[in-house]
């Protein structure tokens, strides 16, 4: 949509659609908000809790109609509490179901009490219900990712988030509406009223065009602007999603919302920045390493006497790189080019490839013949695990990278260096060597202010997968 330069305020501006435009959009899209609202799981739900209880354990018709009954009003109770846009997608109905299930078993476990058989398959026919509804939520999880959705924002919120969700498959932008400043140095708050009055009617209108069900607010000013309050509370009546993005540019913070006062505040507090996370990361880390290097070991000799065969030079290249905080460490890989390799680097720099303080060279005339085998099947980082099992690096971590590159990092750069380096990590699986060098900080950072144990075990199954595959490998 075209960018507006509104300089006058609109006067007595409606921002809800006529009641007849939402009245068809209902009627219209009735079947696809039944599946959207996860009504269908809901309801299968139930019925495969009455055809366990009946059909399957034949249970007598007052126990049959008791299960159905409970997981028919834990059902519909889940359904009315649970946010319109949770509903299709959540795991809760589920899970607090079972967990109830499992307090009252553990209760009669504990009055010593008898537990007949009648009870027991009444329990299994009631967990028949969080069953399904679990595979309701993601079936639902699966078909409702691309979601049509419209950006709302300034011009460089919009264009920067459009760009960056353009090949994403869990979001869809079908229509951007933005605004600029009447003057370039006028903060946002100064111009919302004026310019914000006509974006809203743009937005709404979007709605209607693209039957989008989303709409994403980029803005700071977001719950301090009455028009766009009054935005969200117009889509709310044509019952459209409404977000407000976290537009923190470049920076890939950890974020979680919780109130302060009477007031909603974002922590910026990473989620595993404590002892006993990073004590859980070191000892899999190195018990992961020993038993690798153990059951590697005949694979590993195989590769050093091919190294050595191949070309003269020893079959480990030692290098010092940057650990975290900076701190210099000796990273070990098998030798994959010419023993002389640092003095002709030199020569060519002018080829190079890369961006940032990066050197890429997809032809790069060093390699050797095996060495070039080795990097395309990533075995030359095997001997890294040396490293993790010393506590220099990490499984899982941002590249560790060269000295001479972390002396030209700034400062929000640097932010990558305050974890360990890993042996993989989200940018090698995202892509590696196909990525730019802004993309592959970005991964890093997203990992150092995101990481957990459960994204570590997501990034060494991707890791497997990215190998075979060889994506972007040099």
């Amino acid at each position: 949509m075209a960018v507006m330069d509104v300089e006058a305020p609109l006067r007595g501006l409606r921002t809800e659609l006529p009641m007849r435009a939402v009245r068809r959009r209902r009627l219209v899209g009735l079947p696809v908000t039944v599946i959207r609202q996860g009504v269908l799981g809901y309801a299968t739900a139930l019925v495969a809790t009455w055809l366990v209880a009946d059909r399957y354990f034949a249970l007598p018709e007052a126990w049959t109609g008791g299960a159905v009954a409970l997981v028919g009003a834990w059902l519909v109770y889940s359904f009315a509490a649970l946010p319109a846009y949770e509903r299709a997608r959540s795991f809760k109905p589920a899970i607090r179901l079972a967990e109830l299930l499992g307090a009252a078993t553990l209760l009669l476990v504990i009055a010593d009490a008898e537990i007949s058989v009648q009870i027991r398959h009444a329990t299994a026919a009631v967990l028949a219900g969080p069953v399904v509804s679990t595979l309701s939520a993601l079936a639902h999880r699966q078909l409702l990712r691309h979601t049509p959705t419209i950006l709302v924002g300034q011009v460089e919120s919009v264009r920067r988030l459009s760009t960056r969700w353009a090949g994403r498959q869990d979001v869809n932008v079908v229509a951007t509406c933005s605004w600029r400043a009447p003057h370039e140095l006028a903060p946002l708050g100064s111009v919302t009223d004026e310019a914000l009055a006509g974006v809203v009617r743009e937005v709404l209108a979007a709605v209607a065009e693209h039957r989008a069900t989303a709409v994403v607010i980029a803005s700071g000013r977001a719950f301090a602007t009455p028009a766009l309050r009054h935005l969200a509370w117009a889509l709310q009546r044509a019952e459209v999603e409404c977000l407000v993005v976290a537009d923190m540019s470049d920076h890939v913070e950890y974020l979680r919302p919780r109130r302060v006062g009477d007031q909603i505040a974002l922590s910026l507090r990473a989620p595993n920045d404590h002892l006993m996370s990073k004590a859980a990361k070191s000892l899999m880390d190195r018990a992961v390493a020993g038993v690798a290097l153990v059951l590697l070991a005949p694979l590993l000799a195989l590769i050093a006497f091919g190294v050595r065969f191949g070309s003269r030079g020893p079959a480990v290249f030692r290098q010092v790189r940057s650990g975290r905080d900076g701190e210099p460490f000796t990273i070990y890989k098998f030798r994959t080019m010419v023993v002389d390799a640092e003095e002709r680097l030199a020569a060519l720099q002018v080829r190079n490839e890369g961006a940032g303080p990066l050197f890429k060279l997809r032809d790069d005339p060093r390699i050797t013949r095996f060495g070039r085998l080795l990097r395309r099947t990533s075995l030359d980082e095997l001997p890294q695990l040396l490293n993790v099992l010393k506590g220099e690096m990490s499984l899982v971590g941002p590249r560790p990278a060269l000295e001479a590159e972390t002396s030209q990092y700034s400062e929000w750069v640097w932010r990558r260096l305050h974890v360990k380096p890993g042996l993989t990590g989200l940018w090698q699986v995202s892509g590696r060597s196909a990525l730019s060098w802004e993309e592959s900080i970005r991964m890093d950072l997203q990992y150092v202010n995101n990481w957990n144990l459960r994204l570590d075990l997501a990034i060494l199954a991707r890791t497997f997968r990215a190998v075979l595959a060889r994506d972007g490998a040099l």
